[in-house]
Order: structure tokens, then sequence, then C-alpha cells
């Protein structure tokens, strides 16, 4: 099964407000811009070791 590009999307947002809230719980603030560039460049890591 196929992820549309809307359910990606609504994924990564929910990965990103995760992070935000694990980092949180350890008393390290970080915002939502480098929570998605660290999404990123984890996506990019995992599709390269894939291949």
């Amino acid at each position: 099964m196929k992820t549309s590009h809307k359910d990606k999307h609504a994924l990564h947002q929910q990965i990103m407000k995760s992070a935000v809230a694990s980092f949180k719980i350890e008393g390290i603030k970080i915002s939502a811009d480098v929570a998605t560039k660290t999404l990123k460049k984890i996506e990019a890591k995992m599709a390269k070791s894939a291949q």
C-alpha cells in the first residue's frame, strides 16, 4: 500500500511533535524547524541504507 502525500505529511507532523515532546521531557528545547530538518536527514539516511 502506497502512502499518499497527505498521509505522509500528517505522519511527518506527528513524528515532529513527538520528537519535540521527547526532547522537552528531557529538559531540551528544540524548535519545530530543527525537528523537521533532523527528520529529513534521518529519512535521507534511511533511504540510502535501504538501497
